[in-house]
């Protein structure tokens, strides 16, 4: 041996202390593998048509016979030498912690680009499985794939699946078991370069474990990251080797990728005797969607039909809710509680605060269930990874990659789990970027505020108002990324992949479960955060600002609230919305941003909910029941409307409610729009704050808060300025 080490073993396999049999699903990006352990489990993870949706590990447990089994939902990577750090999580576990058994998840259409990662997992030497998956693709492509032929290959057992049907899925519990009892061999190892060869022996003896061989294998190829998982004395003696080597004219981490990418399309071509696929519909809609003039202009046109979409099928909805049952609700509490004696405080505080408040944002779970159900059916269809290709062309004279565009667009949903995608980039000013600029992406919460003004300003063109809103917090965002990457945030260089899946068509159920899952997300907000905020807000409305008036019996103005929202409210004033109640609905927004609708609609309607009389349950019963039934028949019928290229054939004008009236009295179309342009950019909701100083420290959540205060301020005087000579 040319050089010697300890021999010291390496980190040792940890024993989980749940009985039964571990199970991590690996492969690459968009392979099927949440969809997988959807079909096995009956789970609901998160399925979505990019990479990049699994960011961490998350888990499914299911009863097999007497055996509890847990699945490992690893995020997506293309190799266990990572390049970003969702693939050093799925390094770091399956290295670290590997799993009782393998399920390496193929694209039956990719065959040759997913084999490299399969032998690169067969050099862990866990017990593997493969799970030959997407085979009707590939059978759409042409391409006949041969199972059998792969499994001979590959030297370990191949499980044909379509998991989006369920096909096959159950097949493979038993042979991960029936894996996990056999011994495990090198299998299809490349076969490396002697001098290669000979240093990853020399190395391996140094260690102990299934795992040696990868070990020594990602030493060589520089893997620093794996230097702190080994001994040490391994560590120095492959530094030595791989100087040696190159002082021979050996690049060890070119020689070992060139031996599994010729390995990976030898057994590529016995699995795939004619891999020349024919053309597909993916590659026909490609022409259209990925066409270098007509590609952006059709994403815009995408987006305002959403837009379209969620305004005319949800509006009647949003009527009926914070109209005829709204009082229904605010009757029967009037009709229970007295708005005398002991229990009058009480009977204002709901019909006051409470049905107002939490009512009013709550009328909007239509059209975020109508936003939730058209992004899931352009996510899970495939079209969300074309607009990242069509935007990789502006987000690299950003010095951004194309898969940046990901985390930007699920900012569209909400922030804080767009701030955590954040992760998928490799380099840490992207992430740090990225991150600053995903506030102006306007999440969900916001979308209430701007259905409810566009509807009271703009009744025959709120769709296109909204559209327009987001793509200025998009434009916002750009300008901030390309001062912030010329200034304190400089490229780091380096080149992605970016995955293109075929389409799809999405399952309905999927899609609902998805839409309800958000949607609840919302719900679960209104019932804490907003409950809790509007709350407070009632107190201080009922608390006078000086002494004088009684609790409960104060005007607005004179109140608190109103006091502090006064002395705010000038602020404002250049942007035409200088009132206090334009300024005090701003300031709880700081929470969370459907507060602001829960704040005016307490504001506006709360005190009118006083002249509501008490209502019969039976009459009460009948009002939901008619308006309901009349407001599901205006929405049916609306829906041929959606594709209509007018936009006076509808996008808001169906939207009438009691806050609707209110605030088209109070604010000029001017001050309304600039109104809305400052909800759009101003300071993101606690939980986004929160989520940037914990993946980035508070420094830059301060810098973030702080900045993006200031652009809002000045984009709505621009936007109100503007607004003035136009409207």
């Amino acid at each position: 041996m040319a050089a010697s080490c300890h021999d010291a073993p390496a980190p040792a396999r940890a024993i989980s202390n749940r009985p039964g049999l571990r199970l991590s699903i690996t492969g690459n990006p968009n392979v099927g593998k949440t969809s997988l352990v959807n079909a096995i489990a009956g789970t609901n993870l998160k399925v979505g048509n990019w990479a990049g949706v699994t960011v961490e590990k998350r888990e499914a447990i299911l009863r097999h016979g007497d055996l509890d089994v847990h699945l490992e939902d690893l995020p997506g990577l293309y190799s266990l030498h990572p390049s970003s750090p969702e693939e050093a999580i799925a390094r770091r576990e399956l290295f670290t912690n590997p799993p009782d058994v393998i399920i390496n998840v193929l694209d039956a259409g990719n065959l040759e680009r997913n084999l490299y990662l399969t032998l690169q997992m067969l050099e862990l030497g866990v017990p593997t499985v493969i799970a030959l998956n997407l085979l009707d693709e590939a059978e759409a492509k042409g391409m006949t794939v041969d199972p059998a032929a792969l499994q001979a290959a590959l030297g370990v057992p191949v499980v044909p699946t379509i998991a989006s049907r369920g096909q096959g899925v159950h097949d493979l519990i038993p042979a991960a078991i029936a894996a996990a009892k056999r011994p495990v061999g090198l299998g299809a190892s490349a076969a490396y370069p002697t001098p290669v060869e000979s240093a990853v022996r020399e190395v391996q003896a140094c260690m102990s474990g299934p795992s040696a061989r990868f070990a020594a294998l990602a030493l060589l190829e520089g893997d620093t990251d794996i230097e702190h998982l080994v001994n040490q004395d391994a560590a120095s003696l492959a530094r030595r080797l791989a100087a040696r080597l190159e002082a021979q004219g050996v690049e060890a981490f070119l020689d070992i990728a060139e031996a599994r990418y010729a390995r990976a399309a030898e057994i590529a071509r016995v699995a795939v005797p004619d891999p020349r696929p024919r053309r597909t519909l993916t590659d026909t809609l490609d022409g259209f969607f990925l066409h270098r003039y007509l590609g952006v202009p059709l994403f815009a046109l995408v987006v305002l039909i959403v837009f379209r979409f969620t305004f005319i099928v949800a509006g009647p909805f949003v009527s009926f809710i914070s109209g005829p049952f709204q009082n229904v609700i605010t009757g029967f509490t009037a009709g229970i509680i007295p708005a005398t004696g002991p229990f009058a405080l009480l009977e204002q505080l709901l019909t006051g605060a409470i049905i107002p408040g939490v009512g009013t944002v709550l009328s909007f779970l239509p059209t975020l269930l109508a936003l939730y159900l058209a992004m899931s059916f352009l996510e899970d269809s495939g079209y969300m990874a074309r607009a990242a290709f069509l935007a990789d062309r502006s987000m690299r004279g950003l010095g951004l990659e194309g898969k940046a565009f990901i985390p930007l667009v699920l900012g569209f949903g909400c922030n804080v789990p767009a701030v955590y995608a954040t992760r998928t980039l490799e380099r840490r000013n992207d992430r740090v970027l990225v991150s600053m600029i995903l506030p102006f992406m306007s999440c969900s919460a916001r979308l209430p505020v701007f259905v409810i003004f566009s509807a009271a300003f703009f009744p025959r063109f709120g769709s296109v108002v909204v559209w327009g809103l987001y793509l200025l917090g998009m434009l916002v965002a750009i300008a901030a990324a390309w001062l912030l990457r010329r200034t304190a945030l400089p490229q780091q260089g380096g080149a992605t992949v970016l995955e293109l899946p075929p389409y799809r068509l999405p399952s309905p159920g999927t899609m609902l479960k998805h839409a309800v899952n958000h949607t609840k997300a919302f719900v679960h907000r209104a019932g804490t955060t907003v409950l809790v905020a509007v709350t407070i807000v009632w107190l201080l409305l009922a608390t006078p600002a000086r002494p004088g008036p009684n609790f409960a019996h104060v005007a607005p103005g004179d109140s608190l609230f109103g006091t502090v929202s006064q002395a705010v409210a000038p602020v404002f004033a250049p942007l035409g919305f200088g009132t206090w109640q334009a300024a005090g609905a701003l300031i709880p927004g700081f929470v969370a941003k459907e507060v602001v609708v829960g704040t005016l609609g307490q504001i506006y309607v709360g005190r009118q909910n006083a002249s509501i009389k008490p209502l019969g349950f039976v009459t009460g019963v009948g009002i939901i029941a008619r308006d309901l039934a009349a407001s599901a028949w205006k929405a049916v019928s609306a829906l041929p409307r959606v594709l209509l290229p007018l936009p006076s054939a509808g996008g808001g004008s169906t939207l009438d409610t009691p806050l609707v009236r209110q605030l088209s009295r109070a604010y000029s179309p001017a001050g309304a729009l600039a109104y809305l342009v400052f909800v759009l950019l101003y300071t993101p909701c606690v939980a986004t704050i929160s989520a940037i100083a914990g993946e980035h420290g508070r420094r830059l959540a301060v810098i973030t808060v702080a900045y993006q205060l200031a652009s809002a301020w000045l984009v709505a005087l621009a936007v109100y300025n503007a607004a003035r000579l136009l409207l």
